[in-house]
């Protein structure tokens, strides 16, 4: 069974997604044979008013930012003209849910690819800022994914049918979004009945962006009550309102019992500590539900722009037998680079000392960080202490039992795996670098 356009044609059974008001299907040009994504309007959503059901090819019009899904054209379906179809860029990679759906990623994204999604994401939303969009529906399922010819993910927004034009000091009052990722405010009138008291700013997005990278950071959302978000709505504003400051994510594992704040990300989560170092304070810092204390969009992008433009400095502690990833900012001096790595190995600046390749790497105070050499975890700067040193406990441990409570579930036996094949890798890379340290030291 097949539909088309004037210019486009597709199976009604290749379907790439579904929504309340749409359908989206794996197209091709009549012509071209060029692929892409055709947004097809059902007849439920001609009800909405007219300028709701235009706002969508309104807004992707006025944008064009490699992280944004481009529109093409908007044409008419063939059986029924009164029928809007977007015609979109198809992309190859599913979208960010179907990548944290993967059992590799149950306990979140690789470092690499976290940090791909950071700047995308980042980037997309500033556009949007600049154009005075706000979007009101971010999630991994609205963050698509493109795969180049040399396998790096492109990260792109998509879903434009609740965004409108908004400034930073307007407010609005109408209701969208997805609950998980619903600023709780937005959260208590849609989903608890409770009448509408307030306006709402650009900063829920912000909220909505803060559960979205704290998914794909852990591979788990961060306000989770017992039996689930959707079992249980009143526990779940309670968790999302009543968090204490600097939390970032609350679970309660027993029914009615107590709230389990963390205020860092979780240990089998695949960050290093430099970058949960980082990550946490922006976290912390949109994940709150008033709106007055809530980060605005300047602080969030100066933040989230600066973790992005830091140098990465790999770092092997060769007595405590441990890899570290130090984030600091090109500009700093290696004084502070000095700091970073203590702060990290509890080792003195005074007791520091390098080896790079073999050869002893001399590190004035003065110099500035962006003169280090280059770096990757196969071959980072080996660092040995002037004092004697304890071996340190491998720093993977196993999931927490809450998550062990769901072992039950496919998904989580093979991501529990995956952690483990993880942490064999690492353990070799851990032996060779051993020998390397050793063998140059000597």
């Amino acid at each position: 069974m097949t539909a088309s356009t004037a210019n486009y044609l597709w199976s009604m059974y290749d379907v790439l997604g579904q929504g309340t008001t749409a359908s989206i299907y794996k197209a091709r040009n009549k012509k071209t044979s060029e692929v892409v994504a055709v947004k097809v309007f059902n007849l439920a959503s001609y009800n909405r008013p007219y300028e709701v059901q235009t706002r969508e090819f309104e807004v992707l019009q006025r944008l064009n930012h490699v992280n944004i899904v481009k529109l093409f054209a908007v044409e008419e379906l063939h059986m029924n003209p009164k029928q809007k179809v977007l015609v979109m860029e198809f992309c190859s990679g599913g979208s960010l849910l179907n990548l944290l759906e993967d059992p590799e990623n149950a306990f979140g994204l690789p470092e690499s690819e976290f940090l791909i999604v950071l700047q995308c994401v980042v980037q997309g939303m500033n556009h949007l800022r600049e154009n005075g969009v706000v979007h009101r529906d971010i999630k991994p399922g609205n963050i698509m994914r493109q795969v180049g010819e040399d396998g790096r993910s492109v990260f792109k927004l998509t879903d434009f049918g609740a965004a409108r034009e908004l400034e930073d000091d307007e407010k609005f009052v109408s209701i969208y979004g997805t609950e998980e990722y619903l600023h709780p405010d937005m959260y208590e009138c849609a989903l608890l009945n409770k009448p509408q008291l307030k306006a709402y700013g650009v900063s829920v997005d912000l909220w909505s962006i803060g559960v979205t990278f704290y998914h794909a950071a852990t591979g788990s959302l961060p306000f989770i009550p017992y039996g689930g978000p959707r079992r249980n709505k009143e526990i779940m504003y309670k968790i999302t309102t009543e968090k204490p400051e600097g939390a970032i994510a609350g679970m309660q594992e027993v029914e009615d019992g107590p709230i389990e704040w963390s205020y860092q990300l979780p240990h089998c989560c695949q960050l290093s500590e430099g970058l949960k170092t980082r990550l946490v304070p922006v976290l912390a810092s949109i994940l709150e539900a008033n709106q007055e204390k809530c980060w605005g969009f300047v602080q969030f992008f100066a933040a989230t722009t600066d973790i992005l433009h830091c140098i990465t400095v790999h770092i092997f502690s060769l007595q405590q037998a441990t890899a570290h990833n130090i984030y600091t900012p090109f500009h700093n001096t290696v004084s502070v680079f000095f700091e970073d790595v203590q702060a990290q190995t509890g080792i003195e600046p005074a007791a520091q000392q390098y080896l790079f390749q073999g050869h002893p790497l001399i590190l004035e105070p003065s110099m500035k960080v962006e003169n280090l050499p280059p770096t990757t975890p196969d071959h980072p700067i080996i660092l040995i202490s002037r004092k004697p040193e304890k071996l340190v406990a491998h720093p993977y441990r196993e999931p927490s039992h809450c998550v062990l409570l769901f072992l039950f579930l496919l998904k989580i036996i093979v991501g529990v795996i995956h952690q483990y094949l993880q942490i064999a890798r690492s353990l070799q890379k851990f032996r060779e670098l051993i020998l390397q340290g050793f063998y140059s030291y000597m």
